[in-house]
């Protein structure tokens, strides 16, 4: 078995490594090799994998995260040990592999065209650090050299994964040398006979291909050398499955072929291109027939380039291609994009492939392993991947909810949505999805949708179509019902804004409405939201908020503030509670307020038409409770509140509710629960000894970040 000291003089290189990366790197060997003595829990063991990128020159980091990536290893060095001792970045490096090597065979049988792009493109989102992927695709390349101690059906699977998913990741992020080993050993696999007759009919293995291309390459270096041209000359001899595809596609024999061996020259001007042409043609016999000149007459897609085929050394053809930087960055990046053209790829993220293209030119005009750390930002994508639980994958918007997800399957699904399981757990319906979650819709037969879905402030629909279905389905409605939910919902968010003096009538003109009845209905069909008929009632209310800004500046007596136990202000039914006056509408005695609990300071007071109180968000306004000017001064001490609390049925919810009290030493003074078994949902009333109202805040807090809690608000004191 290898040791430590002998992969680690492998791998790295000691003089360029400080103390600290020596240490780390020492260490990542030792526990790698540990892995290949451990019970087996994968085919591929992390060793093989760093010694493959080793060859693809990543940067030191990499190789360490490749090396603790090991399944084998994954029980006894958890995310907490790896970020003690190699730190944060090669934790989450580490973490990102290994949640891409859960997926580890995926059923690409039965998929469509668009299914396999989608899957493409979820992998690709998941990404957080583009190392990730090229590590990926480096254990599949491990996958196939070790697939042939496997079964049949086991080795049909896993190259077909491969060719569809894997191959066109390693193409489109531009790492040839793990793309060409993906699409030959997969070949090789899917259809043996075809590649054991293209391999006999090379003339050599492909390290004398590739030896003959650097010959070609130092010539026509000294070639342009001796002119004064300055060029960038690159070559690749074609790997075997690049040669049967192209053997379909043009039904050619092998030996017609002249582009098993190409070279590529790049040049600053056209004036150049036709320059090097010259000399070349002058220095070689070419083949007439396949000479092309895309830059006189570029492809329809845009494509320009020189392309002529010589007699090269020893009589072999090479196909030659000579272009300017500006056009091959066309090429590759442009709507020219050769793995575009190549996989015929539809339905591409638009952020993703602008995202990608910037890989690519890092990695090709870079030849310093460091660069890796440089491209370590995130894909970024306009779309999200979603699994559904029989693993088809849902393209959704960024910030969509399960609710959304649900109406993008079927309408009827998402009329009938009742919770949702995120990776297994229920969650609530508001929860933003994010690329690589298994959703699975709790619904019921013939159930309806809730108009709380239209409201933009509670998060649950993001998608428009999703919206549109909704309201669709109002409109259907009784007209009656519509008035009646309508005005519900208006009477409500007056109440909310505390703009009693504000009728339906005063917004009439606003919504381009004839009468009250047309007003409600609109509202109950959804196609006035809660937003809009806020915004308009507070702009019934601010000319009031203007004339009382306009008032002459009031005399203030004496401040009494200074004097110790005074109190301007108490909170109803619990008097002795502390207060304190908001500095944004320093509410003066006589003003209608209000008061709102704060996160660890005690009860704000503002005016009734502060704007900060009357744009507060759904969930903030669960805070706002009663309160009165006064300046009767009491002792503290302690008082009872009434919580509601609203949440998502599930084991262990009530235990963990009243575990959050005790662990704030609050008193339990009374409690009601009740459960709706068909909309799986819980409401608890609770009646609480509090002992200031900064404790009140934080009851509040602590109740909010429990599991499948919805919502929790005061509703008595």
């Amino acid at each position: 078995m290898t040791q430590p000291s002998e992969l680690f003089n492998q791998l790295f290189k000691a003089d360029a490594l400080s103390g600290t990366q020596l240490e780390r790197c020492q260490l990542a060997c030792k526990i790698a090799i540990e892995a290949q003595s451990l019970p087996e829990k994968s085919f591929v063991r992390s060793v093989d994998v760093a010694l493959i990128l080793s060859a693809v020159k990543v940067d030191a980091d990499t190789l360490v995260a490749t090396l603790l990536s090991d399944a084998n290893v994954e029980d006894f060095y958890d995310d907490a040990y790896i970020e003690k001792y190699f730190g944060h970045a090669s934790a989450e490096l580490v973490k990102g592999i290994r949640r891409l090597n859960q997926f580890k065979e995926l059923d690409v049988s039965n998929r469509s065209d668009v299914q396999h792009e989608r899957l493409r493109q979820m992998l690709l989102a998941m990404t957080t650090d583009i190392r990730i992927m090229i590590v990926k695709l480096a254990y599949r390349v491990a996958r196939l050299r070790h697939l042939k101690f496997e079964e049949p059906a086991v080795r049909k699977q896993i190259s077909e994964e491969t060719q569809l998913i894997f191959s066109p990741l390693a193409n489109r992020l531009g790492i040839a040398q793990l793309k060409w080993e993906l699409e030959d050993l997969s070949f090789r696999y899917l259809y043996p006979e075809e590649y054991k007759d293209i391999a006999s009919q090379l003339d050599s293995k492909r390290g004398g291909r590739e030896a003959y291309i650097a010959s070609v390459i130092d010539i026509l270096k000294t070639l342009l050398d001796s002119q004064h041209i300055k060029a960038k000359i690159s070559g690749r001899p074609k790997h075997i499955y690049s040669i049967w595809k192209k053997m379909r596609r043009k039904q050619l024999p092998i030996d017609e072929l002249y582009d098993l061996r190409a070279v590529r020259i790049y040049v600053d001007t056209v004036r150049d291109c036709y320059e090097v042409l010259g000399l070349i043609h002058s220095h070689w016999n070419y083949i007439k027939d396949e000479f092309d000149d895309y830059i006189t007459t570029p492809k329809d897609n845009g494509y320009q380039s020189i392309h002529t085929v010589i007699i090269g050394p020893e009589g072999k053809t090479v196909e030659i291609q000579i272009r300017t930087f500006d056009m091959h960055h066309y090429a590759e990046f442009g709507v020219a994009a050769h793995w575009l053209y190549k996989e015929g790829a539809k339905g591409i993220d638009k952020n993703l492939e602008k995202s990608i293209a910037n890989v690519r030119q890092m990695l090709e005009n870079s030849d310093d392993p460091d660069v890796f750390k440089e491209i370590s930002t995130e894909l970024q994508s306009q779309h999200i991947y979603v699994l559904t639980p029989t693993n088809d994958i849902i393209t959704l918007r960024q910030g969509s909810t399960p609710l959304d997800f649900a109406y993008s399957i079927h309408t009827e699904l998402g009329h009938g949505c009742r919770g949702a399981k995120i990776n297994g757990r229920i969650q609530p319906l508001s929860t933003q999805l994010k690329t690589g979650d298994k959703v699975e819709i709790l619904s019921t037969k013939n159930g309806t949708p809730s108009r709380n879905w239209l409201n933009p402030n509670l998060g649950y629909l993001n998608s428009s179509s999703a919206r549109n279905k909704v309201k669709n389905w109002f409109n259907k409605q009784n007209r009656a019902q519509n008035i009646q939910a309508g005005e519900n919902v208006f009477s409500r968010e007056i109440k909310r804004l505390h703009a009693h003096t504000v009728k339906a009538s005063d917004v009439l003109e606003r919504f381009r409405v004839l009468d009250e009845n047309e007003l409600f209905e609109a509202i109950g069909k959804g196609q006035i939201n809660e937003r809009q008929l806020a915004a308009a009632i507070q702009d019934r209310i601010k000319p009031q908020q203007k004339s009382f800004a306009s008032k002459p500046p009031v005399i203030q007596p004496p401040k009494q503030e200074a004097v110790a136990g005074d109190k301007p202000v108490y909170v109803v039914g619990a008097s002795q509670l502390r207060t304190h006056l908001a500095p944004c509408c320093q509410p003066q005695k006589g003003d209608d307020i209000v008061g709102f609990v704060t996160r660890g300071r005690g009860i704000t007071v503002h005016r009734s038409d502060c704007p900060n109180i009357l744009n507060l968000s759904h969930e903030d306004l669960r805070r706002l409770i009663e309160v009165s000017w006064s300046y009767v001064e009491q002792e503290p001490q302690g008082f009872t509140a009434e919580l509601s609390i609203s949440a998502f049925d599930r084991k262990g919810l009530l235990r963990d509710v009243m575990g959050a009290l005790t662990d704030m030493d609050i008193n339990l003074i009374d409690s009601q629960t009740h459960t709706d078994s068909q909309e799986r949902t819980v409401t608890m009333k609770l009646t609480l000894e509090i002992e200031s109202g900064t404790q009140l805040g934080d009851v509040l807090d602590n109740i909010e970040r429990i599991q499948n809690v919805e919502s929790a608000s005061i509703t008595k004191i």
